[in-house]
């Protein structure tokens, strides 16, 4: 009885920390709005530069979208690495991976992205050496004035125009690498799209998928919504927490089966000291008491293994995240209170018909 509570509780603990931290990630800002946000990967016609153009106008004319830019890559996935960004005082001997990729005009405006400081990629300016940079390359770079700065870029000189903070790229649950962002001539394989607010999403997509159809009728629109795409991210995470609830509730049933056999064993056992005890006056409620009593004090020796059990496994889990929920007090909590009240349940289904049964039918033979 006791390791299968142990078992129960460990899980009730686990699974309220998966959750937690679920909840946690899923609130936490991903540096850009994800919501309202279109992906359409670029295919057959859309490759043309003059295409696209077109089609952004249009988009643009339309009312229902508010910007539109591109990217060399999926804004949820990660782009290229390499180690050719240097800087000024940078050491020779220290390789630096950075993260990199090539955007459009109004790049930032699109996505929402947090400027922390400088501007967007803008048509207004020369623009064909400027990079973005966000915020964690400039910590590794140890520039104090980055707007302005110049820095090489595959041994080519370039112009930091714009500081973002830092954004979920792949993992949610990991620090951001650092990250440089090229303005590029050509239209990189996805096309982003901003639903202008206040509009009806509906309508705003219906037009999208007309003038895609329109400039490319060979394809079919393979749009995307990006908050659908980052949700999948949390794939792992979910099918985990359902594992342990089932798990959880599987272990629990079995105590409860468990329990339950116990229970039914110790009230057939003890009938003649209960009855006696109906007799001398005592009332339901305290039948009910002295029976459960025993079964709570095992119920309390497994949850007092389990917390340190469940301590240590939740916290070699959470380990594995940079951003982590802090290990409260409450799953620990839920999981005593549960096993209590299932303990309390289950013995007192059985303790009930006990407590209330006429004491002559157990003393009548005696």
């Amino acid at each position: 009885m006791v390791f299968q509570f142990i078992f129960a509780a460990c899980l009730i603990i686990c699974t309220s920390v998966i959750y937690q931290q679920l909840n946690y990630i899923k609130n936490k800002p991903i540096g850009y709005d994800r919501n309202n946000l279109i992906e359409i990967p670029v295919q057959g016609n859309l490759f043309q530069s003059e295409k696209f153009k077109v089609l952004k106008d249009e988009l643009l004319k339309s009312g229902y979208v508010s910007a539109v830019s591109n990217l060399s890559t999926p804004i949820t996935r990660g782009g290229n690495n390499g180690y050719g960004v240097s800087w000024p005082g940078k050491d020779i001997n220290d390789k630096v991976l950075v993260n990199f990729r090539w955007a459009g005009y109004d790049y930032i405006k699109t996505t929402a992205l947090n400027l922390i400081a400088g501007r967007d990629f803008s048509l207004q300016h020369q623009d064909s050496s400027s990079v973005l940079v966000n915020e964690t390359l400039v910590k590794t770079m140890g520039i104090k004035q980055p707007i302005g700065s110049v820095i090489k870029w595959n041994d080519q000189p370039v112009t930091i125009i714009g500081v973002i903070k830092d954004y979920v790229v792949e993992s949610p649950y990991h620090h951001a690498d650092p990250m440089i962002i090229g303005l590029t001539a050509d239209l990189n394989s996805t096309i982003l799209v901003r639903v202008a607010p206040n509009q009806s999403l509906s309508a705003a997509v219906k037009i999208i998928d007309e003038q895609v159809k329109a400039l490319n009728p060979a394809y079919p629109v393979d749009r995307k919504f990006v908050d659908e795409t980052f949700e999948a991210k949390f794939n792992n995470e979910k099918l985990l927490g359902t594992l342990a609830n089932w798990f959880g509730g599987f272990a629990i049933f079995i105590s409860c089966l468990g329990l339950l056999g116990l229970a039914l064993y110790m009230a057939e056992q003890r009938k003649r000291e209960i009855s006696i005890r109906k007799v001398l006056g005592a009332s339901s409620v305290n039948i009910l008491l002295l029976l459960n009593k025993d079964f709570i004090k095992l119920v309390l020796i497994a949850n007092v293994i389990a917390f340190p059990l469940g301590y240590i496994i939740v916290s070699q889990w959470l380990s594995h995240y940079d951003f982590r929920v802090a290990i409260s007090v409450t799953p620990f909590a839920l999981a005593l209170m549960l096993s209590l009240l299932i303990a309390v349940l289950t013995v007192s289904l059985q303790s009930f018909k006990v407590a209330k049964a006429n004491p002559i039918d157990a003393l009548k033979y005696e």
